[in-house]
């Protein structure tokens, strides 16, 4: 593995003060992702006791803390979402997302012992505290750990971002509903591919081209959507250079794999094609996206992620990937 492609644990905005007036976007996952929560019924989230618990700390976050104000938020069975703003008072900066000019991705993981009154990680590690007591007591785990022991976090920095993140807050139990009963995908070439270690690759719109090679190792087959420019680019390459691959399709199974070169792939057991969808589909769609997105993720022994947009799609949904899952970032 090259030295210079970090892992997830280095991934965070580094020198950003977490007491900056601003928007964060916030998840928090439980322990080995347990559905503690409750459950999703048609697509909206059914809230058992816990799932109660959390809701009603989260919304007793601001009244303990008004320098806090609350957003959209969603308490889904394994994690929670939610848009918190920290509100400028006198003396303080401007807006963070307004006074940075960058466009560095802030996935952040705050240390808990470097907690400063007033700050974002203060405000968490006080509402998984009282969560997590609570928790206990209904259930009669004393001491047992509820969460995962950090978070992550996203630092919204514009109005357009703070739009699409709240939509992807309101459509997570829809979007996962769907994922849930999309019913087993149907596969067109070699299965055994998905025996094989996979490195799945994703990347946000906005670069077509790779930062780099990918950091494949022996016998490592690309697992993709292959739906972005970067992601297709790759897909192109990996063809070229006859690499096993995994297409994860957002439309029906038999379309779009006309090419001369793909059909060649299917026949030489190189390449295998997945998708649940009926094979009337002719064109992807956002929330088809998201399902492979998703089944990437879980599927993945590895992941790369070669392109990252701040506030996007994509970085929503690393938020919600496996804590021991390896994420590496070209």
């Amino acid at each position: 593995m090259p030295e210079e492609l970090p892992n997830r644990q280095s991934i965070r905005c580094k020198g950003w003060d977490y007491t900056a007036p601003g928007w964060y976007f916030l998840t928090f996952n439980t322990k080995a992702r347990r559905p503690v929560f409750g459950t999703i019924v048609n697509g909206r989230m059914a809230l058992n006791a816990a799932g109660r618990i959390a809701a009603e700390e989260w919304q007793k976050s601001a009244a303990l803390r008004p320098n806090l104000a609350l957003d959209e938020f969603v308490i889904m069975p394994d994690h929670v979402h939610g848009i918190v703003r920290i509100v400028a008072t006198e003396g303080d900066l401007p807006d963070a997302r307004t006074d940075r000019g960058d466009q560095q991705v802030a996935l952040a993981r705050p240390q808990v012992a470097r907690l400063l009154p007033r700050s974002l990680g203060s405000m968490v590690a006080g509402f998984k505290g009282a969560v997590g007591k609570r928790v206990n007591i209904l259930q009669g785990t004393p001491g047992a750990p509820l969460w995962h022991r950090n978070y992550w976090d996203v630092i919204v920095r514009d109005d357009l971002a703070l739009t699409r993140i709240r939509a992807y807050i309101r459509d997570n139990p829809c979007n996962a509903h769907a994922v849930l009963q999309s019913g087993p995908p149907r596969l067109l070439g070699n299965p055994a591919l998905l025996q094989r270690p996979r490195l799945g690759f994703l990347a946000s719109r906005g670069d077509s081209t790779p930062h780099g090679k990918l950091p494949l190792q022996p016998g490592e087959a690309i697992l993709s959507g292959f739906l972005s420019p970067m992601e297709r680019a790759v897909f192109r390459a990996g063809l070229a250079a006859r690499r096993p691959m995994i297409w994860v399709k957002p439309f029906g199974l038999a379309q779009g794999g006309e090419s001369a070169a793909i059909q060649t792939a299917i026949a030489e057991e190189r390449l295998l094609v997945v998708s649940p969808f009926d094979d009337a589909i002719e064109a992807p769609s956002a929330r088809r996206a998201v399902w492979c997105n998703h089944y990437v993720i879980a599927n993945s022994t590895r992941l790369v992620v070669g392109h990252l947009n701040p506030d996007g799609m994509l970085a929503c949904l690393l938020c919600e990937t496996p804590p021991d899952l390896e994420i590496l970032y070209l």
